[in-house]
């Protein structure tokens, strides 16, 4: 029979990257921000995924407000701006709070 091997050890959650929601969140605790700002600020191309999955796995909530563009050619893009809502800041600053890097013992 043949032996198994022990698991990889997984790294500690403080060690990794925060998931993308957490860096959207950041940024949306300062400022709106509607999706080509994302891409430039942090490379994110779904922002809408984001904000919907803080919506509905969080509890967040955003104000939506349609954002006019003119691209390169002389159109107009619409894009939605998303705001997070004054009732929403603390559970966001809790949601945050469990991704912050733990303090460093002096």
């Amino acid at each position: 029979m043949k032996e198994l091997q022990p698991a990889t050890p997984v790294k500690k959650a403080a060690s990794r990257k925060p998931p993308k929601k957490i860096i959207a969140l950041r940024y949306l605790m300062t400022r709106s921000m509607i999706q080509l700002e994302a891409l430039n600020l942090y490379g994110e191309c779904c922002l809408h995924s984001t904000i919907s999955e803080l919506c509905h796995r969080h509890g967040l909530e955003f104000d939506r407000k349609s954002h006019p563009h003119q691209h390169r050619h002389g159109g107009t893009a619409y894009f939605t701006r998303y705001t997070l809502k004054e009732s929403s800041r603390s559970a966001a600053q809790a949601l945050l709070d469990k991704y912050a890097p733990p303090e460093v013992a002096a």
